[in-house]
């Protein structure tokens, strides 16, 4: 039986671009073993802050929100559109037991960051915990 994370994978580079009505962001995952922290930074510019929702839970990171569209002029012809709106599912394994306490999400500059403290135990989090987010604006 395949793994989770290979079937998901496979259908978000197979299914038709805005299937289902959401998209899934670009994220980057990396250990930083001096920080004893998993770092996740997830794309996305465009999206309202208070939508954003981050759990984590089962041994499973899980972020949900919702960009969008931009407001266009009536007057203007759609000549060719790449950007994704709608809402948005991304759901990534963790590869080693967190700690909720200490947990933190930031928005910044269409960028999200979580950071998560690696935990003692051997244990992955079997509660479903909603990390708080702050949100920082960047003066225009």
């Amino acid at each position: 039986m395949r793994n989770h994370d290979e079937i998901l994978e496979f259908e978000r580079l197979f299914a038709p671009r805005g299937a289902h009505g959401r998209f899934e962001p670009n994220t980057d995952v990396h250990l930083d073993e001096a920080d004893g922290t998993i770092v996740v930074h997830v794309e996305l510019a465009g999206a309202d802050a208070e939508s954003l929702h981050v759990t984590v839970g089962d041994a499973y990171l899980t972020i949900a929100g919702e960009r969008a569209p931009r407001d266009v002029s009536r007057q203007a012809s759609l000549l060719r559109r790449e950007i994704q709106y709608g809402a948005f599912f991304k759901q990534l394994h963790l590869p080693l037991p967190v700690r909720e306490e200490g947990a933190t999400a930031v928005y910044r500059d269409g960028i999200l960051t979580i950071r998560l403290p690696l935990a003692q135990s051997k244990n992955l989090p079997v509660v479903r915990t909603e990390i708080r987010m702050t949100v920082r604006r960047t003066p225009a």
